[in-house]
């Protein structure tokens, strides 16, 4: 958080305002049910706000906080894991609230994925990050994220076709 004239609470509350979303759509991503998302908001804004956290700028904050959120989730599904044998089960459907059918679709392939295409296709199509700011919350090379993203959109593309909701015969990469 940058200082501001304003109090803690005041500029806590904006960081808040800012980030909320994009914790929660991470969260969601990640962990695949609405409730352990929310809890993932909370217990990422806890943080920030007991560690009195003060970021550079907003690409620090965003960074940082995405960082955070990822880790969090990991942490939490590491838990799930051990809890349950070491494999992970079937989490719960989150209830997606969209009207757009293809969307509800996208979404469902998208949280077919394994974790690293799920996570790098949403973040660079959902929340707009370019390789190069994903090199820095997902701390891999970019040649390594330029390989991923191309490997997760092909496999997007074969949930889709699993699903029928691309002709077969759909060739061009990233549609």
């Amino acid at each position: 958080m940058k200082k501001t004239n304003d109090t803690p609470m005041e500029d806590f509350q904006a960081l808040y305002n800012r980030q909320v979303n994009r914790v929660y759509r991470l969260a969601l991503v990640m962990l695949g049910s609405q409730s352990d998302a929310e809890d993932m908001v909370q217990m990422v804004f806890l943080k920030v706000w007991e560690k009195k956290i003060s970021f550079r700028d907003t690409d620090h904050e965003t960074a940082w906080i995405l960082t955070a959120t990822k880790n969090q989730c990991k942490d939490v599904l590491k838990s799930y894991e051990r809890k349950h044998c070491g494999t992970l089960e079937e989490m719960p459907e989150p209830g997606i609230a969209s009207e757009n059918h293809m969307e509800n679709v996208v979404w469902l392939a998208l949280e077919s994925l394994e974790p690293k295409y799920r996570i790098l296709l949403y973040l660079y199509y959902y929340e707009g990050y370019s390789i190069r700011e994903l090199t820095a919350i997902l701390k891999r090379k970019e040649s390594t994220l330029q390989t991923q993203l191309a490997a997760g959109r092909r496999k997007l593309k074969e949930e889709l076709k699993k699903a029928g909701e691309i002709p077969q015969n759909w060739e061009r990469e990233g549609k």
